[in-house]
């Protein structure tokens, strides 16, 4: 039998883990018949059935629960490797991956990364925006921006900043419902809030219990579409103060009842953070929280 590469295994892994083709082939970007033929051809090199279709998608068989455990030890060998040889070039070239809220990626990193090229005309930044935390692990971000403190031993963590979200209206919205005053008044007006993805949090349910259900109107997974909604009047919406307090459409409410700290952590690999350049845009992202910390906290304090 001829020996396995590496991009066989990991064709399989993407397959595996998203339980479909072309969920696979969008995330290796390739197209799904060529996926297709991949993953006939390593199962035909291991004379064995990976997967079965069922109702729910394609499943390991016993066979490709057996490869699925070596198949990952062979990548995270690979991604090591590949941290590796990255870490030991010293030339500031090459491309940054960073992976970051809506608000901070949309909003407020492209403003403050102008400078960083004039500074390092050599390096390359690619935005991952997106509200969900990547894997560093694995490879789909550089850098992480996360409003958590990671777990993973194998991660280096700095919290650079505090960011703090509010409650804000529309004054179209306050000249139709009136101004809340207290907690209670809350109870008679309108909410927009998170979809399921983030409806789980214990910070977001504290929240939504100050209103009546049937007084969310409106909810989204986008955190800019939350804040058009709010401008546009819906409801009431809880937004970064960073984003909110700049747009002149919105006015904050209940600074002592929806006061809600969020810690900004910086999280790249270990192994990464040995690499000048990932270095370079790590210590550059570190002074541009540092700069802006009042805006990120609001008028709160």
């Amino acid at each position: 039998m001829n020996s396995l590469d590496w991009s066989a295994l990991r064709d399989f892994l993407a397959v595996a883990e998203t339980g479909s083709l072309s969920r696979a082939a969008k995330k290796l970007h390739l197209s799904q018949p060529t996926l297709s033929r991949r993953i006939a051809g390593l199962e035909s090199q291991l004379k064995a059935q990976l997967f079965q279709r069922t109702p729910r998608g394609l499943m390991l068989t016993e066979a490709g629960d057996a490869v699925l455990a070596g198949a990952r030890r062979v990548e995270q060998e690979a991604l090591a490797i590949e941290r590796q040889a990255e870490a030991a070039q010293a030339e500031l070239t090459g491309s940054v991956r960073i992976s970051l809220t809506e608000s901070l990626g949309a909003l407020w990193l492209p403003r403050k990364i102008a400078a960083f090229h004039l500074s390092y005309p050599g390096l390359r930044i690619e935005m991952l925006v997106d509200n969900r935390a990547v894997n560093l692990v694995r490879r789909e971000a550089d850098i992480a921006v996360r409003m958590f403190r990671p777990e993973q031993p194998d991660l280096i963590a700095k919290k650079v900043a505090t960011l703090r979200m509010g409650l804000y209206g529309a004054t179209s919205y306050f000249a139709r419902r009136g101004m809340p005053n207290t907690d209670a008044d809350l109870k008679e007006h309108d909410l927009i809030g998170f979809d399921e993805s983030l409806g789980h949090l214990a910070a977001v349910q504290r929240l939504e219990s100050l209103f009546r259900p049937e007084r969310i109107l409106h909810r989204s997974n986008s955190f800019i579409g939350q804040v058009e909604a709010s401008a546009a009047g819906i409801g009431l919406g809880v937004h970064d103060c960073l984003v909110a307090d700049a747009d002149p459409r919105l006015t904050r409410v209940l600074k002592d009842v929806v006061n809600h700290p969020v810690e900004v952590w910086l999280v790249t690999h270990e192994d990464m953070r040995r690499s000048p350049r990932i270095r370079t845009v790590f210590d550059y992202l570190e002074a541009c929280f540092a700069e802006d910390k009042d805006r990120l906290v609001g008028d709160a304090d």
